[in-house]
């Protein structure tokens, strides 16, 4: 269908829209004049004798069943303080009852009924006064001292119901005759619109389903989005979002759309950014912020301030500019990265971020002419611990010498997890003299921590020293301190061996079949 044609079938729908709308306009004022006169006519004979019933019904709902008598009797039997409350309150309830009736019935007559009804509900509430301050009497002998002659009340009661429903009855036989032909004036009219207003819904609701399948589609693309996506208007008011922007801001799409954008600014920079939000709003333009260098700080609802990237668009629609801001969580993929680059044990670096981390280092220390040691650790009798006290104390005693490492470090060090019980630690600008004192103060540290358990626990460190004039890859780097390391197990353990120290040694590698001269 062209979009010419969609356009004609469009106003047509509204033209007879239109029609049957003015149609039902002049039906409805039609239909207010007579029920109207019927209204008046109801509340001219009949409103004061529906008041009197429904007060004569209340009335008797709180004399009888679940009412005053019914819980009297249950106090009586039961003696429970509940009933005695439940009693009381519905007496307050039936005296507020006959006031009202009694105020709305101005004949002598029904006074006198009311008056009748009135003694005998207070010589019943006597009665439970005095059921109460009797608590000594058995069931037998209270029900005696309490009986009270309520026939006349009853017959009260009766009375002032025939004076008053019987009338209500008439007015309801005259008021079913005039709605009667208040309804055959509807059926003809309806006749006649109801087949139009059919007609007229089903081309609008064709219209609306075609609009409503549009918009779902387009809110399943906003929301596949992992970006989230406010869209706002020229006052920097949010009109709507995906789910995405929630989830990064914390906040509901109901209640993004109750804020400005400057709600989600730090408060230091909302005047600027209000400023700088007219600007860009004042033409069809976009931009992304991404590239910029600064960081870009958001406030979320849970978080505080996030850092993000946001790319914009702006578009004049109507009358007006409207912008779609696109954000992205660079928290968020800090955090992964970070995740991704730590050991979940021991919260040190892992064997994948040890690669890129020591290629840096070694790019580092070769631009700026300084040495570069690599420190390998190993946890002596690991393998005793973990078959004598179980695994659990065996990932207990790797935390320990995590957060033992941690304390013992420069700042500036890079300590990682190469695996089980072996650790590195890579120590930029640090030579190999210097590497050595400072890898024989963590071993005696650690030998002599008593905190440490079990105490037998010591070190067996290699390390390997990267000069500024030599060109060392970290391959060659981690061999020779892995070198080193053998040695110094070789060496009866909890001890420190240098990569120089093996070149003066003929040993089998562990970690080769081959005897090899070094």
């Amino acid at each position: 269908m062209t979009m010419k044609k969609l356009n004609l079938n469009f106003i047509l729908v509204i033209l007879l829209t239109l029609f049957a709308n003015l149609s039902l306009v002049v039906f409805t004022i039609l239909q207010i004049n007579s029920t109207d006169d019927l209204q008046k006519s109801w509340d001219g004979k009949a409103t004061m004798k529906v008041v009197n019933a429904i007060e004569l019904a209340e009335l008797e709902r709180n004399l009888g069943y679940v009412g005053f008598i019914h819980h009297f009797k249950n106090y009586i039997i039961r003696r429970e303080q509940q009933y005695f409350q439940q009693a009381e309150r519905r007496y307050i309830k039936s005296k507020t009852s006959l006031s009202q009736l009694k105020n709305t019935l101005k004949d002598s007559t029904s006074h006198q009924h009311i008056a009748v009804i009135l003694e005998t509900l207070e010589l019943y509430y006597q009665k439970l006064l005095y059921a109460r301050d009797n608590p000594q009497l058995d069931i037998l002998q209270l029900d005696e001292r309490v009986k009270v002659d309520d026939s006349k009340a009853q017959a009260a009661l009766e009375t002032l119901r025939l004076a008053i429903l019987p009338k209500l009855k008439t007015l309801k036989t005259q008021t079913a005759q005039e709605t009667k032909k208040i309804n055959q004036r509807n059926i003809i009219l309806l006749t006649i619109l109801l087949p139009l207003m059919l007609l007229s819904s089903l081309l609008t609701l064709k219209f609306l389903r075609k609009e409503f399948r549009s918009s779902r589609q387009l809110n399943t693309i906003l929301n596949l989005s992992p970006d989230g996506i406010l869209y706002i208007d020229s006052q920097g008011k949010i009109i709507s979002s995906n789910e995405s922007a929630s989830a990064i801001l914390g906040y509901s799409s109901e209640e993004l759309c109750q804020m400005s954008v400057e709600e989600l600014v730090p408060d230091q920079l909302k005047e600027a950014h209000q400023d700088n939000r007219k600007k860009f709003m004042s033409k069809p333009q976009s931009l992304d912020m991404s590239q910029r260098h600064e960081n870009l700080l958001c406030k979320t609802k849970d978080r505080g301030e996030i850092e993000v990237a946001i790319s914009l668009a702006n578009k004049l629609i109507g009358k007006h500019f409207h912008t779609v801001c696109m954000i992205k969580d660079k928290t968020a993929h800090k955090k992964l990265a970070i995740e991704a680059s730590t050991d979940h044990l021991t919260g040190l670096l892992n064997r994948r971020a040890f690669d890129s981390t020591l290629e840096i280092e070694l790019q580092q220390c070769k631009h700026r002419q300084h040495p570069l040691t690599l420190i390998l650790l190993d946890l002596d009798n690991f393998k005793l611990i973990n078959d004598e006290y179980g695994h659990e104390m065996g990932d207990k005693a790797l935390v320990f010498l995590a957060n033992f490492l941690k304390s013992h470090s420069r700042k500036y060090d890079h300590i990682v997890r190469w695996g089980g019980d072996e650790f590195i630690i890579i120590c930029p600008n640090l030579g190999p003299k210097d590497a050595v004192r400072f890898a024989q103060r963590l071993r005696k540290l650690f030998f002599d921590d008593e905190s440490k358990w079990p105490e037998y626990q010591s070190l067996s460190i290699g390390i390997h020293t990267s000069m500024a004039d030599e060109n060392i890859s970290a391959k060659r780097l981690l061999t020779g301190a892995d070198k080193a390391l053998f040695l110094a197990k070789e060496h009866g353990k909890n001890c420190v061996k240098h990569f120089k120290d093996t070149l003066q040694k003929v040993y089998i590698h562990p970690k080769s079949n081959n005897n090899s001269q070094q």
